[in-house]
């Protein structure tokens, strides 16, 4: 009987700090198409979106135009470790090597565009380093410490 009253009381318990959790008031972002945002922060308090473009066509877009903001902040050196901005209701955070994205501005967030070589933004994985071609046949030595398989020995 009573480990029923414990289990009982441990779940209301849980339910209730759940319940509690969801009261907490979350920002959103602006919800206009087309409308690119920077986050800034003012002396008040809160969250100021101030618009960058009016008609970016996509996702992709506005987290460049928000990370060329960010470089520009840089050189000015008013930027802080993130530059965050919104588009159609979705957060951006760009940093130095990535833009990542997310519903929630609080949470996690997940990459959108990283930083190439070359400092080209793109999407994640599409990163491809091709090797100039020789025109001559490539050797390549085989080092004399690699472990020995029983199936050497019959070579």
């Amino acid at each position: 009987m009573k480990i029923k009253t414990l289990l009982l009381i441990s779940l209301a318990g849980g339910l209730a700090v759940a319940a509690l959790s969801g009261c907490q008031k979350r920002v959103k972002a602006p919800d206009i198409a087309g409308a690119c945002y920077y986050v800034g922060y003012p002396k008040a308090g809160g969250l100021k979106f101030n618009e960058l473009s009016k008609n970016e066509p996509d996702l992709e877009h506005c987290a460049v135009r928000l990370y060329n903001a960010r470089m520009d902040m840089m050189a000015t050196r008013t930027a802080g470790q993130q530059t965050i901005g919104a588009y159609n209701g979705t957060f951006l955070f760009a940093s130095g090597r990535e833009v990542r994205y997310s519903r929630h501005y609080e949470g996690p967030a997940f990459p959108l565009l990283v930083k190439a070589p070359d400092g080209r933004l793109v999407a994640p994985g599409s990163v491809v380093q091709e090797e100039a071609p020789t025109g001559n046949q490539v050797t390549v030595d085989i080092p004399k410490d690699l472990p020995q398989m029983p199936s050497d020995a019959k070579k």
